[in-house]
């Protein structure tokens, strides 16, 4: 693989990440209208996208945020 196919490749990485970051969040806001800043933060900091996918599941389903910050 070229250096710049690795770059490439890291780059879509990177956007599907913050893509699932940022559904998350927007799911936790339609649901609760605001996201805890502290949460916001754990959120954006995690770069696992299965991690991601079972959040965004999470915040779909969760009944309040405080059981949603739990599946953290």
């Amino acid at each position: 693989m070229s250096l710049a196919e690795q770059f490439r490749q890291e780059g879509r990485q990177e956007g599907l990440i913050f893509s699932q970051q940022q559904a998350i969040l927007e799911a936790l806001e339609i649901r609760f209208q605001r996201v805890p800043e502290g949460l916001r933060e754990e959120i954006e900091a995690i770069a696992d996208s299965k991690k991601l996918t079972h959040l965004h599941r999470a915040a779909i389903t969760s009944a309040n945020i405080e059981s949603f910050a739990a599946e953290l």
